[in-house]
């Protein structure tokens, strides 16, 4: 009965591994969605920050493909097998967070660095790349001037089960934390 509850496709989680289904699947989601904005396409698989302005997004396997046909069909193509092989491999055993945050300089994000909570145990990251020439931007009128930079933390997935929840978490050198939070079972 624990079996049919486990592998019923009813149960959610996020894909460790895709199946050839799954991979149809994420290549027909990124070109029917090859209009769709950044943020609308990435919700499932983003969360914001309190401030409303500072994001993460977690790329998986399925939501690394989508992009990438989504890519494609924008250019009025299609993914080759040799591509799909290869971005599903460079994302294997991976938990990979493209993470847009702010600051007040260009190399605000320098000396960053992040750590994925799970069961209330750090896992460390095995890449960091941090943004260390952030562009400048303007949040609004009530925000002053600020810079925007680009960071990836890539952690081993290995550790974690794919329908629990895990948090990023990312330290500034004067311990400042930004938090975003990942429900992997909501996640394809």
């Amino acid at each position: 009965m624990i079996l049919l509850f486990v592998f019923s496709r009813d149960a959610h989680a996020v894909y460790f591994f895709l199946s050839d289904d799954q991979i149809k699947e994420a290549i027909e989601y990124g070109e029917k969605n090859k209009d769709s904005d950044y943020v609308s396409f990435f919700s499932e698989w983003m969360d914001v920050s309190n401030e409303g302005y500072e994001w993460a997004v977690l790329n998986t396997e399925f939501s690394t493909l989508a992009y990438e046909a989504r890519q494609s069909a924008l250019a009025s193509g299609k993914l080759t097998q040799t591509r799909i092989f290869h971005l599903i491999s460079e994302a294997e055993d991976i938990l990979s967070f493209q993470v847009i945050l702010y600051g007040n300089s260009p190399d605000f994000a320098t000396d960053y660095h992040a750590v994925l909570l799970y069961k209330n145990k750090p896992i460390h990251p095995v890449n960091e790349q941090n943004d260390t020439h952030a562009r400048p931007s303007n949040l609004g009128i009530r925000l002053p001037a600020t810079y925007r930079a680009a960071c990836r933390y890539d952690f081993p997935n290995y550790f974690i089960e794919p329908d629990e929840v895990v948090t990023l978490i990312i330290i500034s050198p004067l311990d400042k934390e930004r938090r975003f939070f990942f429900d992997l079972k909501e996640m394809r």
